[in-house]
């Protein structure tokens, strides 16, 4: 694949490094939640994101989580939906899906998978749309922790995840993209967005890859 800026090589500092766990929760990630629901309803085959969720996106989110904490490197969670039970505080492109899956905060549609839950001490960044930074507080919690180097794993690839991954690239921050960590309707879809993220300049890599360089 080839990039217009072509990333250094990198090895992460667990002082200045976080790990981003997009929007794992009931609501994108749990086949009984409220995407599978309206998908379903809307005649979308989520069969693919589903194995890839269980195959792959779960277990090398779990063990990333596993290497970030033994290592002492930031954890932060995404969550999307409303928090005005009104739904209005979404983002209007996406506030229908909202409001028909029920992803509203002190919901369960709102919560992250129980197999990843956070910790004490963790950072949670609740969005109202599909950019952690853009409609989120991610860029003030990471600056604030002198973090410079953001790895992200979770769904959906094509969306939140490359959304969030090019506004910290926008931003300055050195991207790293997990790439069997991730997941998407599609092979197709995955693999487009991350060749997106790829061309710019981001790294993409494999969970054994980060785990690697991840020292401490």
């Amino acid at each position: 694949m080839e990039t217009v800026i072509t990333p250094a090589e990198t090895s992460f500092d667990p002082a200045r490094t976080a790990l981003v766990v997009i929007d794992m929760t009931t609501f994108d990630a749990d086949p009984a939640g409220g995407l599978a629901k309206v998908f379903a309803e809307d005649g979308v085959d989520l069969e693919y994101y589903w194995k890839r969720l269980a195959g792959q996106v779960l277990p090398n989110s779990a063990r990333l989580l596993e290497k970030f904490r033994t290592a002492g490197a930031r954890v932060v969670f995404t969550r999307v939906g409303a928090q005005f039970g009104d739904y209005r505080d979404s983002q209007p492109h996406i506030r229908d899906l909202h409001e028909r899956s029920g992803s509203l905060r002190g919901t369960r549609e709102f919560e992250v998978l129980d197999a990843l839950a956070p910790r004490a001490g963790e950072a949670v960044v609740d969005k109202v749309g599909s950019s952690a930074f853009a409609t989120g507080n991610l860029d003030i919690l990471l600056r604030n922790a002198g973090v410079t180097d953001v790895v992200f794993c979770g769904v959906i690839t094509n969306a939140c995840v490359l959304l969030s991954a090019l506004a910290a690239w926008d931003l300055g921050y050195s991207v790293s993209i997990v790439d069997d960590a991730c997941g998407a309707n599609s092979a197709e879809i995955h693999g487009a967005a991350l060749s997106v993220a790829g061309w710019l300049g981001c790294h993409l890599l494999t969970a054994d890859q980060v785990l690697a360089k991840l020292t401490g």
